[in-house]
């Protein structure tokens, strides 16, 4: 195998590579008269930036979002369902983000704690239950509402209806009713009657 040369020297091509386009690099070393070969491929994916809104109230309570990454629809709905007995979580609005992706929202007002043991006991995407970890100084989780390149606001599909004795966020139900016109919403039966809701625009890599 030729070209065997110090690791500092193979290395730099990384921290010098193009980052507009991907790289591949292939390196030796010899030990023990041996020869072990390393293969990189680095893909550079694009950024693009979107725009969601914080499942936060403005008095510091959390209202019920989730984010499922990979899964059918029918598992979704099925735990969901679970969920929303156990919890008291009242109608659940679901939506599909892409092919395999689902959200589900509920305006059931909960605390952080409660949000998330709903969180630790579901099978929801990994990255969206630890989103507070990449987001710093918050304490909230956040849907995407709007557009991310060539994929499409998500789709309001239909909502899982059940009571409940919780307070409601009337800030997110009214957000909702604005950006799904036609989804025909149940109105609140324990409206919390706050307008604030907080909307976050992020930048998201994607393969598009």
């Amino acid at each position: 195998m030729k070209n065997n040369i110090p690791i500092e020297e193979w290395i730099k091509p990384i921290k010098e590579m193009n980052r507009l386009r991907n790289i591949k690099l292939k390196h030796s070393i010899d030990i023990n008269k041996k020869s072990i070969i390393f293969n990189f491929t680095i893909i550079n994916r694009k950024l693009v930036w979107t725009r969601g809104s914080s499942n936060r109230t403005k008095d510091n309570k959390r209202i019920f979002y989730i984010d499922y990454d990979n899964m059918k629809e029918s598992f979704v709905k099925e735990e969901l369902l679970m969920l929303q007995e156990r919890y008291c979580l009242g109608d659940i609005l679901i939506f599909q983000s892409s092919e395999n992706g689902f959200h589900g929202v509920s305006f059931a007002k909960l605390s952080l704690g409660e949000f998330v043991d709903i969180l630790n006991n579901s099978s929801c995407d990994y990255a969206f239950k630890n989103m507070p970890h990449y987001l710093k100084f918050s304490r909230y989780w956040i849907l995407r509402n709007f557009d991310k390149g060539s994929k499409k606001k998500p789709k309001y599909l239909y909502t899982l209806t059940s009571k409940t004795d919780r307070k409601q966020s009337f800030a997110h139900w009214k957000y909702f009713n604005i950006l799904y016109p036609d989804s025909k919403i149940n109105q609140l039966t324990n409206s919390d009657g706050l307008e604030d809701i907080t909307i976050v625009d992020y930048p998201t890599g994607t393969n598009i």
